[in-house]
């Protein structure tokens, strides 16, 4: 059975939905690091996380392999979770940011089994979104090689209000600040229920980011005649390092929960 292998809830819940995905069918050693930020009044704020297992028929993140696609699925959604072999990786993991830079350890073991290395609980550092970084992993003898090499963060997402009248009969175009010089995929989450503390069902969608696409009328006409709507979305930004034995993969995400909903 091939199993998702992601870094964060959020994308576990999210990712499983759509396309982008890197299957791995044999074992590979499989390092992730997961760099997420949204929204902020001024100063932008991370706390990264990353684990190192022994990857054997799971599916990745790849912002790359972006399918422009809709589907309605319910909400939150769900994926398995199955423990995977855990690499030593050495320790600390270096997260180098423009304006601010992490040492990342590994903690105990989750409720799913995984070691992450984080921040102390509560800690996070400065981020620019769009910008440079680099990670620096120590590696171990006999286990996860050593890597160092420099990805770009997903920039700021913003999304030009939705014109969601509940009489129309057309596609719903929407359109987005793309991320110049990057091959970066934008999801885009219609939430609806019956009332606002029972939102149970979403239209997905994942897009290349080249700005604008259009939800077919049959799709979105769900979310447009719901009691209760909202939109979440986010753009993932994919690197990845391979030295022809051992992988790491930098996942970044920038979030909103701001877009305009008209009427």
């Amino acid at each position: 059975m091939k199993r998702f292998l992601f870094v964060a809830a959020v994308t576990l819940v999210t990712l499983g939905a759509c396309k982008s995905l890197d299957s791995i069918p044999s074992s590979v050693p499989l390092g992730l690091v997961t760099i997420s930020t949204g929204d902020a009044a001024s100063v932008h704020t991370t706390s990264p996380s990353a684990y190192f297992v022994d990857a054997v028929n799971v599916s990745i993140p790849n912002s790359g392999n972006s399918a422009d696609t809709c589907a309605d699925i319910g909400y939150p959604g769900t994926a398995a979770i199955t423990p995977l072999s855990q690499i030593d990786a050495g320790s600390p993991v270096i997260v180098a940011l423009s304006t601010d830079t992490a040492q990342i350890a590994p903690n105990a073991a989750d409720v799913n089994g995984y070691i992450f290395y984080r921040l102390p609980t509560g800690d996070s550092i400065r981020i620019v979104p769009g910008s440079t970084g680099r990670i620096t992993v120590p590696g171990a003898s006999n286990a996860f090689h050593a890597f160092n090499f420099t990805f770009v963060n997903a920039d700021s997402l913003k999304l030009g209000p939705l014109e969601a009248s509940s009489d129309s009969v057309h596609d719903m175009p929407i359109i987005w600040n793309s991320q110049i010089g990057q091959t970066a995929s934008v999801v885009v989450e219609l939430e609806f229920g019956p009332s606002s503390s029972s939102f149970n069902e979403q239209i997905f969608c994942q897009f290349t980011d080249n700005g604008s696409h259009s939800v077919q009328a049959s799709l979105v006409n769900k979310w447009r005649a719901a009691n209760a709507r909202r939109v979440h979305a986010y753009r993932f930004l994919t690197t990845f390092n391979n030295d022809g034995t051992d992988e790491v993969g930098v996942i970044s995400t920038y979030a909103t929960d701001s877009t305009v909903i008209n009427p």
